[in-house]
């Protein structure tokens, strides 16, 4: 029998896949026996318990949340244990083909934002990126950004993170030309979203585009896992003191243990999407 790891953190679910969409059943059930074996992938594997006393809190990331918060053990989980949700939400159907309607998935973030608060609520807009359509048209997905804010500040969310998408060499294979979005692109985008963000009384994030922040004074560098925040929301009196730990370039996530797998490859098929080898 593997070692259970029982050392008190935080519990990210998940940035490797779409954890409460596509894997929530397994989810729950390990939370219900009180531990979880997951894949690391090069034949690694992990046990660490998910006993309340070992969880100073999750923080769930998806692009769908609905059938995750309707699931029966959703509410004892949100009574019993300290949660923050990234939802993903875009306006890019050519490139998210996979995903549920707009207007289903803005429903589910009202439904989500009532159930557990919008100050536990985080918007992605992400990440924005350049490409050609079938019809050779060229397609700016910030266009999205300006539609979408007025309705989510509404739902009283403040958090917005967004990114400029990487120009990863496995994107190019994709069936889709991307487009360049070079650093004066990146300013000028940037500065007119802060502009209406603010209007809207919405922060802006930007995520491993370290230039962006340092460009446009009053976007904020992110920390997407931020320990402040995890103090601020902390319900039980779980939270310790994390150190920085980034896992890319550009990254200021603070320590965290993610308990998902990019096996199997997440079933969304978003063609931006670097972690997914069969898109």
């Amino acid at each position: 029998m593997p070692e259970v790891e029982t050392k008190p953190q935080y519990i990210s679910a998940s940035r490797r896949c779409d954890l409460p969409r596509f894997a929530l059943q397994p989810f729950f059930s390990a939370w219900r026996s009180g531990e979880i074996t997951y894949d690391r992938g090069w034949g690694r594997s992990y046990t660490l318990s998910l006993r309340p006393e070992d969880v100073c809190g999750f923080i769930f990331w998806s692009k769908d949340f609905s059938a995750f918060i309707t699931h029966p053990d959703f509410p004892e989980l949100l009574a019993s244990s300290n949660a923050v949700f990234h939802f993903t939400l875009n306006d890019c159907p050519d490139l998210e083909p996979r995903l549920p309607p707009l207007e289903q998935r803005l429903e589910t973030l009202e439904r989500l934002c009532d159930l557990v608060g919008p100050e536990r609520v985080f918007w992605r807009f992400d990440p924005i990126c350049n490409y050609v359509n079938g019809k050779r048209e060229a397609v700016f997905t910030d266009r999205a950004f300006y539609a979408l804010l007025p309705r989510i500040a509404r739902m009283g969310v403040s958090h917005c993170f967004f990114s400029f998408m990487s120009d990863y060499a496995k994107l190019r294979s994709r069936p889709v030309e991307f487009l360049d979005i070079g650093i004066e692109q990146r300013t000028a985008t940037a500065s007119e979203m802060l502009a209406a963000a603010r209007a809207e009384g919405m922060t802006l994030y930007n995520c491993c585009n370290t230039e962006v922040p340092a460009q446009v004074p009053g976007i904020q560098a992110a920390h997407c896992i931020d320990e402040s925040v995890l103090r601020e929301t902390d319900r039980f009196g779980m939270h310790r003191p994390i150190p920085p730990r980034p896992t890319r370039s550009g990254c200021g996530c603070f320590e965290s243990r993610d308990i998902g797998s990019y096996t199997p490859p997440c079933p969304h098929g978003c063609l931006y999407c670097y972690a997914n080898p069969q898109v």
